[in-house]
């Protein structure tokens, strides 16, 4: 079973958003089976597969999206690794 993790991104660049998730996947050593993206209206969705459940939620959890199919937590904005300085 893959665990899909959809992200929504508004005004966001798509290079630069890559490379953060690329990066942070990079980090924590996670393998996402696939790695798409769409883009529309002012913004761009990523859809993300990953083969853990767990990989999945820690990867929504970043990037304040969401795993499709699973009920959905209280939402949160988006944890981007590494985060901007305190």
């Amino acid at each position: 079973m893959l665990y899909t993790v959809e992200v929504r991104l508004i005004g966001a660049d798509l290079v630069t958003s890559m490379a953060q998730m690329r990066t942070w996947l990079d980090h924590l050593r996670f393998e996402p089976d696939a790695f798409r993206h769409s883009v529309g209206g002012a913004g761009v969705t990523f859809r993300v597969d990953f083969k853990t459940e767990t990989e999945a939620k820690e990867f929504a959890k970043a990037f304040g999206g969401r795993v499709v199919g699973l009920p959905a937590s209280s939402p949160a904005p988006a944890a981007f690794w590494p985060g901007p300085a305190a």
